[in-house]
C-alpha cells in the first residue's frame, strides 16, 4: 500500500507494482500525459506467464525480460547446470515485477524529456475556462513564521511525527457546497505515505492522520452498491472497526499537484462509536474511487514544522 498515490489515472492493480517515486511523479502529471504514460506502460509491460512458458519449454526468458547478456551466460552454463533453472521458476515473478519497473521508469523519464516544456506551459495557463474563475476558497490563516503550526503547512514543508522527519509533498483542499472547507495534506517519509486532514470548527482544530485503503478491501461489491443506491450502506465493517455513516459532503477539489484544477467530489465520512476513528469514501467527476482511513490526533503530535530547506 505504501506505493500507492492518490489523484493518479494510473490504476491500483499497477501502482501497487511500481516504485513510489514513479508513481508520484506520474501523479504529478497533467492528466494527458499521465493517459499517455498509462498508454505506453500497457504497451510494454511484461506479462508474467510468457516467462513461465518460454522457461519450460524454451530457455528463453531472459530475452523476453531484455538481459540479453544473462539470456547468453544461462544458454552457456546449461541454467547453471539446472541449479539456476529451478531457482529461477521461483524468481520469475520478482524478475518480472522489476523489468516493469524499470519501463515505467523508462517511460516517465522518456515523457519528461519530450514535454517538458507543456507541462510548465500547463502549469502557467488556466486549464479549462472554469478553472479560470474558481479558485480554492481563502481561508485567512494566521502565519507567524516563530510560532508554524500544522495550519501553516505547504508543499515542501517539513515536520516530525512519531519520531520520523516527514515531507509535505501535496496540498489538497476542499470547498464544501455547505461552506466550509478543509485541507489535506500528503507525507511522505522515505518509502511511508500518510495523509494528514486538517479541518477547524470554530475554536476547535480537527485533526486525522491516515492511509489509503484499497476500496474492496472494505467490500468488494462496494463500488456497485455506491453505484445502484448512489451512497453506501449506512454501516461498513473494517479493521475490526464498526463504522456509521456520519454524513455526506459535495464540493470542489483543488490538488496542488494538478494545479488546483477544480474536481467536482461526493465523499461519505464514517465515524466509529468512539469516533475516533474515521472512514471516507469520495468519487470525483471522473467516476474515480478514493478512500482514506484514518484516527484522531492531537495537534501538539507534531513538531519540528519548518519550511524545506531550513533544516
Amino acid at each position: 500500500m505504501d506505493n500507492i498515490v492518490s489523484n493518479s489515472l494510473v490504476p491500483y492493480h499497477i501502482q501497487q507494482y511500481l516504485p513510489f517515486a514513479v508513481n508520484a511523479q506520474v501523479a504529478a502529471l497533467p492528466e494527458d500525459l499521465q493517459q499517455e504514460f498509462l498508454k505506453l506502460y500497457n504497451r510494454r509491460a511484461k506479462n508474467i506467464l510468457v516467462p513461465y512458458f518460454l522457461h519450460f519449454f524454451f530457455p528463453a526468458h531472459y530475452l523476453y525480460l531484455d538481459k540479453f547478456f544473462l539470456q547468453v551466460i544461462f544458454w552457456l552454463t546449461f541454467g547453471g547446470l539446472g541449479f539456476w533453472w529451478v531457482i529461477d521458476i521461483f524468481r520469475i515473478p520478482s524478475l518480472v515485477k522489476a523489468r516493469n519497473a524499470e519501463i515505467a521508469d523508462e517511460i516517465l523519464r522518456h515523457i519528461l524529456a519530450i514535454h517538458g516544456n507543456q507541462q510548465v506551459q500547463k502549469q502557467t495557463h488556466p486549464l479549462n475556462k472554469s478553472a479560470t474563475h474558481l479558485q480554492p476558497r481563502p481561508l485567512n490563516i494566521a502565519f507567524d513564521p516563530t510560532h508554524i503550526t500544522i495550519e501553516n503547512l505547504g508543499v515542501g514543508y517539513l515536520l516530525d511525527y512519531q519520531l520520523k522527519t516527514w515531507q509535505v509533498v501535496n496540498q489538497i483542499q476542499y470547498d464544501w457546497t455547505d461552506g466550509t472547507s478543509e485541507r489535506e495534506y500528503k507525507l511522505v517519509s522515505g518509502n511511508e505515505m500518510l495523509y494528514l486532514s486538517v479541518r477547524r470548527e470554530g475554536v476547535v482544530l480537527d485533526c486525522r492522520i491516515g492511509t489509503i485503503v484499497n476500496l474492496y478491501t472494505i467490500d468488494s461489491q462496494l463500488d456497485k452498491v455506491i453505484q445502484q443506491e448512489g451512497q453506501p450502506p449506512s454501516i461498513l465493517y473494517y479493521e475490526g472497526f464498526t463504522l456509521y455513516r456520519e454524513h455526506k459532503l459535495s464540493g470542489l477539489l483543488f490538488s496542488h499537484s494538478h494545479h488546483n484544477k477544480p474536481i467536482k467530489v461526493t465523499v461519505w465520512d464514517y465515524l466509529d462509536a468512539t469516533r475516533t476513528y474515521h472512514l471516507r469514501i469520495g468519487k470525483d467527476e471522473y467516476q474515480r474511487f478514493f478512500t482514506i482511513f484514518s484516527k484522531k490526533v492531537d495537534e501538539i503530535d507534531f513538531s519540528e514544522i519548518l519550511p524545506s530547506g531550513e533544516r
